[in-house]
C-alpha cells in the first residue's frame, strides 16, 4: 500500500515541542520544567502525558500564564489528531483560536490554522486545507515574535501543505513544497532546530520519492534522516518509526521480503510506545502482511491481513464522522458577518439540494442496473463448474486469505487485465472484483459479507466508475467478457 501521507502530523508536534512549546519567561519557572517534562514523556507515553494537562492547565489558568494555556491548547489539538479523533482536534482547534483571538496572541492564531491545514488534509478538504494553509502564514506575518520561531513554523507548514498535495497524488507538487522548507530552514540560526526539522523533512522527501517509484532515492533520504536522529528520544519517535516503515515498503518494493521484515518488525515493536494513526498502522499491517507472502507465511501473512483491515475500518469511521463536524463547524466560516451567514446558509440549501438531486438520480440508475444484472445473471450460466465455485464460496464465507489464491489458479489473467485498466486499483476492490467474476448477486455478496445490500450496490457503483465500465453496460456482462 502506498504512503499516503507525507506528514503524519508528528511533525506539529515537534514544533509545539520546539517552537510553540517555548513559554514566556516572566512566569514561575516551576511550570514552566512540568510542561517541559510533559513535552518529553509525550515521546514515550503519550497517553499518560494528556492524562496529566488537565492539572497543567489548571496551573497555567491560576498563573494567569497566557503562553503556557495556549502551549497546552495546541498540544491536546495534535493529540487528538494523533489519535484521529477529528471531532475533538477541531474541538481543541476551535477553542485554541478563540483564546489565542482574546489573547491578541497571532502566533497562536496561526497555530490553530494550521491545525485546521492538517485536519483539513486528512477529509480531503483540499480548498478548505490551502486556504487554512494561507491564513496561518499571514498570521504569522503578523506575529513580533524572533524570526527563528517564525521561519520554523513557516517550514512546518510547508511540510502540512506537501501533505495535501501528496494526499491529491501530487507527487510533483509535495516534492516542489518540501524543497521550500530548506529556503526557511537557510534563515534558522539554531543548529538543533535545523537538525529536527531536517530530520523530518528527510523523511518526507523519502516518502515522497517513493511514491514516485524512485527507490533508490527513497531510501537514500531515509538514511540521511537516520544519520541525524540523536539519542533515545529520536530513536523512538512517530518519525523514526516512519523511517522504518519507508525503508521496509522501499524493499518490498524490491521483493526482499528479509529485508523489509528486518525493519518493519522495529518499527512495530516501538510503535506501541507512540501516538501513531490508525492509517500508519494499516500501512504497517499491510507492508508485514507483503513481507511474509514474499517469505511463502501465510499463516502470518493472514494475521496481519485481519489487523490491517480493522484498522482501516476504524480510521474510515473516524474519518466519516468528523467531516460532517468539519462542514458544519463555525470555524471554518468566516465569524460575526451577518452577510456571510445569509450567503452561507443558500449555498449550503443549494448544495443540500443538489445532493438530494444526485442522490435520487443516482439511486434510480442503481435500481435500473440491479434489473439489468437480475435478467443478465438468469440467461447466462456459471462460467465455472459447481465444485470449484463451492469451494471458493466457502473459503469466501470463512474469510479465507487462501480465496484469492484459488481463484487466481482458476482465472490467471484476471488481477492483471484489472491492473492495467486500474493500476490504483486496491486488494479489497480487487476482491470484489472476483465476487462479480463468479457471477455472485448482490443478496449472495451481502449474506457472506455480512453487509446490507445497498453497501454491496455502493461497492458496485464504486467499481463501475474506477473501471469506467459505462452505466448502460451490465456489469457482470463486462467482467464475464473480461
Amino acid at each position: 500500500m502506498k504512503l499516503k501521507y507525507i506528514v503524519f502530523l508528528f511533525i506539529y508536534f515537534n514544533a509545539n515541542l520546539t517552537v510553540f512549546g517555548q513559554l514566556a519567561t516572566s512566569h514561575k519557572p516551576t511550570l514552566d520544567a512540568q510542561i517541559a517534562k510533559n513535552n518529553d514523556l509525550f515521546m514515550t507515553d503519550p497517553n499518560k502525558a494528556f492524562q496529566m494537562m488537565d492539572v497543567l492547565m489548571e496551573k497555567a489558568v491560576k498563573e494567569h500564564n497566557k503562553e503556557a494555556e495556549l502551549s497546552l491548547l495546541s498540544k491536546k489539538t495534535w493529540y487528538f489528531i494523533r489519535k484521529t479523533d477529528l471531532k475533538q482536534a477541531l474541538k481543541a482547534a476551535q477553542e485554541l483560536d478563540n483564546k489565542a483571538i482574546a489573547y491578541e496572541n497571532y502566533y497562536w492564531q496561526s497555530a490553530a490554522h494550521s491545525h485546521l491545514l492538517e485536519i483539513c488534509s486528512l477529509n480531503g478538504l483540499q480548498e478548505q486545507a490551502i486556504m487554512e494553509f494561507d491564513k496561518s502564514m499571514a498570521l504569522l506575518e503578523k506575529s513580533k515574535l524572533p524570526q527563528d520561531k517564525i521561519n520554523y513554523s513557516k517550514a512546518i507548514n510547508y511540510i502540512k501543505i506537501a501533505n495535501l498535495y501528496e494526499t491529491q497524488g501530487n507527487f510533483g507538487a509535495a516534492k516542489e513544497n518540501l524543497i521550500k522548507v530548506d529556503e526557511h530552514i537557510g534563515k534558522i540560526r539554531d543548529k538543533e532546530k535545523i537538525r529536527k526539522i531536517r530530520f523530518m523533512n528527510f523523511t518526507n522527501l523519502g516518502a515522497v520519492n517513493f511514491e514516485l517509484n524512485l527507490h533508490d532515492s527513497a531510501e537514500y533520504f531515509i538514511q540521511k534522516s537516520m544519520l541525524l536522529s540523536d539519542g533515545a528520544t529520536d530513536e523512538q519517535s512517530v518519525n523514526q518509526f516512519r523511517n522504518l516503515l519507508i525503508l521496509g515498503q522501499v524493499y518490498n518494493a524490491k521483493n526482499d521480503g528479509l529485508k523489509a521484515l528486518h525493519f518493519l518488525k522495529k518499527a512495530e515493536k516501538i510503535e506501541p510506545k507512540l501516538a501513531t494513526s490508525l492509517q500508519e498502522k494499516n500501512m504497517l499491517y499491510n507492508e508485514l502482511m507483503d513481507s511474509y507472502k514474499t517469505l511463502d507465511s501465510s499463516q502470518q501473512a493472514n494475521i496481519y491481513l485481519h489487523k490491517a483491515k480493522d484498522a482501516e475500518l476504524e480510521y474510515e469511521k473516524s474519518k466519516s464522522s468528523s467531516l460532517k463536524k468539519i462542514i458544519n463547524d463555525d470555524l471554518l466560516k468566516e465569524r460575526n458577518y451577518s452577510v456571510y451567514i445569509i450567503v452561507g446558509f443558500s449555498i449550503l440549501l443549494l448544495l443540500s439540494l443538489a445532493f438530494i438531486y444526485r442522490l435520487h438520480k443516482k439511486n434510480k440508475l442503481l435500481v435500473q442496473q440491479e434489473t439489468l444484472s437480475e435478467k443478465y445473471l438468469q440467461d447466462n450460466k456459471q462460467t465455472i463448474d459447481q465444485e470449484t465455485l463451492s469451494k471458493l464460496i466457502g473459503l469466501l464465507k470463512n474469510n479465507d486469505a487462501a480465496f484469492m489464491t484459488v481463484f487466481h489458479g482458476v482465472f490467471p489473467d484476471f488481477v492483471n487485465k484489472i491492473q492495467s485498466i486500474q493500476p490504483n486499483v486496491v486488494q479489497t476492490e480487487v476482491e470484489f472484483c472476483a465476487y462479480m467474476k463468479l457471477n455472485l448477486t448482490t443478496k449472495e455478496i451481502s449474506r457472506i459479507l455480512n453487509i446490507e445490500p445497498k453497501s454491496v450496490q455502493a461497492k458496485k457503483y464504486r467499481i463501475r466508475k474506477k473501471l469506467n465500465i459505462p452505466n448502460e453496460v451490465d456489469i457482470y456482462m463486462w467482467f464475464n467478457q473480461l
